[in-house]
């Protein structure tokens, strides 16, 4: 069958209803890591964030099947476009021809680059999985940019090549202090100095949102594919939050009363946090958030101005850790990053990650 290149807008109710439809089809229900309401809000401009970028959707059909798609994201005064949303069949004609739509649409909006995966904004996901698939009792972690096993060899195919590289760690369960000696000496030479860390609470979490805010708003800004956003819409984005974190995976280093450093962990939900809550999910997900059996440790942020503070934060983790007896994932690490080598004597194996670029 002939395939047909489609680029739409929120006014095509079939092709929206196409579009969200294609990822219930390629992974099994374990696999699937798709928030539909999200998905539509940003096809129809609704998001928190859509004030910030222009979308347009693309779907691939082969006779009337809908068998790829993605997402181009335009940001005023920057000439690279962002692809996102991929999801495709293991289909590499009609892959060929989403990626040269989506060149064709980014040019026509003085698109110079396609960077890739990114789904709208680095603030939603970002990221294509490279490692670790089909191993048996391995679902996706919370959080973590799942794909299917072939789709780095589709994005490749296209001419994409790797820019930035990232791994997540998988630690064990801490059984001992060995190996601790220089983060524990670290955590006691802060705590002399006058810092504090310490956990937030219900009560506290619209002011530690805010602090995190000016922490990360300033520390992320080097990343890759990041974009400015402001206190109101990062508070907005994240206040659901609220409902899955446990609190005492949460840290907060203050020094004469100031924010200077956090840790963000949430309990690993796998993919249950995604999608509609029924009953049942909700139960599970408030079961997991008192009693979690594993934590996914993805933020860590020190301000530049006190060195030593993210190996004290991290010793103060390990050792909440150690108290809970679970393992944990310490999510996409960048390449080069210092946070990468925290905790690495349990350490067992690694999840890979890149992002991707080609010139239009």
């Amino acid at each position: 069958m002939s395939l047909t290149a489609v680029v739409f807008d929120s006014g095509d109710k079939k092709r929206t209803r196409d579009f969200l439809a294609l990822p219930r089809r390629i992974y099994s229900a374990g696999e699937l890591t798709q928030s539909p309401a999200e998905e539509l809000a940003l096809l129809n401009g609704t998001h928190i964030l859509s004030r910030y970028f222009t979308v347009a959707p693309i779907l691939i059909y082969r006779g009337k099947r809908a068998v790829s798609r993605a997402a181009v994201t335009f940001y005023p005064n920057d000439s690279t476009a962002y692809v996102g949303f991929f999801e495709s069949e293991n289909d590499s004609e009609a892959a060929a021809l989403l990626f040269e739509t989506a060149a064709e649409t980014a040019a026509k909006n003085g698109g110079v680059k396609l960077t890739g995966p990114v789904d709208c904004s680095f603030w939603i996901k970002y990221r294509l999985k490279t490692n670790r698939f089909g191993i048996q009792n391995m679902s996706p972690y919370t959080g973590e940019p799942y794909n299917k096993e072939y789709y780095a060899d589709l994005w490749y195919e296209n001419g994409f090549e790797v820019i930035m590289r990232y791994t997540s760690n998988h630690y064990k369960i801490v059984e001992n202090d060995d190996g601790c000696e220089k983060f524990a000496a670290r955590l006691a030479e802060k705590l002399n100095a006058g810092y504090t860390i310490k956990s937030p609470d219900n009560e506290t979490f619209d002011k530690t949102l805010r602090e995190v805010y000016s922490l990360m708003i300033e520390l992320y800004s080097s990343f890759p594919v990041f974009k400015r956003i402001t206190e109101e819409d990062f508070c907005r984005l994240n206040d659901h939050l609220r409902h899955i974190l446990n609190y005492s995976m949460v840290k907060m280093a203050y020094f004469e009363g100031a924010p200077v450093g956090f840790f963000i962990s949430v309990p690993n939900y796998g993919n249950r946090v995604y999608g509609r809550l029924d009953p049942l999910k909700t139960l599970r997900i408030l079961k997991e958030k008192r009693r979690p059996n594993s934590y996914v440790l993805p933020y860590l942020g020190v301000d530049k101005n006190h060195p030593g503070l993210g190996s004290a934060i991290s010793e103060v983790v390990r050792r909440e850790l150690k108290k809970q007896r679970v393992p944990s994932i310490g999510a996409l690490y960048r390449e080069g990053s210092l946070s990468k080598g925290y905790m690495r004597q349990i350490r067992d194996f690694e999840y890979e990650y890149v992002l991707l670029e080609k010139p239009i």
